[in-house]
């Protein structure tokens, strides 16, 4: 799935960091988490990607996530809608 603006990752780290990508692209790896993907060049984002991510949902610009894109911790969501709502 290619990020946009209108397609957005938003996460939360294995260390507590939260933030929000807009580009690259993301898919599925082989253990149901996702392996994000640099817009130039196209290599995987080691730092944000698989066993790293914690939680993780892909929103479109409604703010509501896109299908089953999506994996979140209950102890996560609140600091998830605060990514979405700044």
């Amino acid at each position: 799935m290619q990020l946009s603006y209108d397609t957005v990752l938003v996460f939360v780290l294995r260390s507590g960091c939260v933030g929000r990508l807009a580009s690259g692209r993301i898919e599925r790896n082989e253990s149901m988490g996702l392996n994000v993907y640099s817009p130039y060049p196209s290599t995987v984002n080691e730092y944000i990607s698989g066993d790293n991510l914690r939680s993780w949902c892909v929103v479109g610009a409604d703010g509501k996530h896109i299908g089953a894109w999506f994996s979140i911790l209950p102890e996560d969501r609140p600091r998830m809608l605060a990514v979405l709502a700044s």
